[in-house]
């Protein structure tokens, strides 16, 4: 799998504002999630964008897609897997620059060490974002610096593995009777489930 294929599975980055991006059955489950937490699902949600960032193992021959685990600490979604990304701000000149800029912050990769070549569809998380997935080729020369104030580590992961869709479990659950379903995928000691899952879902569906 080269460059040029994953890009021409993506969509477009410069369609971005025009594109109105919609699953029915996930938009469902998180209306249920919403409603069964006693959170008003009627609330403008905030816009936010992460990259996944992939990176050409050489040595390998294969991808692979850096994840990180959020430190402990944090208010949203302490110790869960995410890619790098956060909200949108002021100073950033679209959601495209929001993922890099995070990205910088979070886990030390610069500007000029991430080539975006498209981005997956939008969604909406039980934060209440609206989230803008971009898929960024990362320079082999990159290196790591994790800010420990956002992020517990980071590490890389197949994206064979990742894609793979005997690896993607449908987990339902039922809080206050009301039902939904997330998916959940596992990887060694790593529970990567929730938006990052189905953002993954979302990448295999349209590579294949």
């Amino acid at each position: 799998m080269d460059q040029s294929f994953i890009k021409k599975c993506l969509l477009p980055i410069e369609l971005l504002d025009e594109t109105i991006d919609s699953d029915l059955d996930e938009d469902k489950a998180l209306l249920n999630y919403l409603l069964a937490s006693g959170k008003n699902p009627n609330l403008e949600f905030r816009q936010a964008s992460v990259l996944l960032p992939l990176v050409k193992n050489e040595n390998k021959d294969h991808w692979d897609i850096i994840l990180t685990k959020r430190a402990l600490h944090l208010k949203h979604h302490p110790g869960e897997i995410s890619f790098p990304g956060g909200q949108f701000e002021q100073q950033d000149q679209n959601l495209e620059t929001t993922a890099k800029r995070e990205t910088e912050e979070e886990i030390g990769i610069a500007s000029r060490y991430i080539h975006t070549i498209g981005r997956l569809p939008r969604q909406n998380t039980i934060s209440q974002y609206q989230v803008s997935p971009f898929v960024g080729i990362i320079d082999p020369n990159y290196e790591l610096s994790i800010d420990e104030n956002e992020v517990a580590e980071a590490f890389l992961v197949p994206l064979a593995f990742m894609i793979d869709s005997s690896n993607h479990q449908k987990v339902s659950r039922n809080i206050n009777n009301q039902s939904f379903s997330y998916y959940l995928i596992q990887y060694n000691d790593y529970k990567i489930w929730g938006a990052t899952a189905r953002m993954i879902v979302n990448l295999s569906r349209m590579l294949k």
